[in-house]
């Protein structure tokens, strides 16, 4: 599944309330910041937020498909590092 097909179905089960926020956010980001700082913290939050869902989303169709690698092996891999 590719970022734009996670991203579609991301969006297709964000309640509105979530999606309004965002498009709302993104429309302030047209006009001229009044504090600079503040919405670019809030742009990089927003940002992380939604690679941490299309990562989740993806993992779990590898997951649903049966890729990727057993708990364990994972766990231990992450132990070693």
């Amino acid at each position: 599944m590719t970022i734009k097909e996670l991203l579609l179905q991301e969006i297709d089960n964000t309640p509105n309330e979530i999606l309004e926020d965002i498009l709302s956010f993104l429309q302030s980001m047209k006009t001229p910041p009044k504090q600079p700082p503040s919405t670019y913290r809030e742009l990089l939050e927003r940002i992380d937020y939604l690679e941490t869902i299309v990562g989740i989303r993806k993992g779990l169709d590898e997951f649903e498909q049966g890729e990727g690698i057993p708990a364990n092996q994972a766990l231990a891999t992450l132990k070693y590092k």
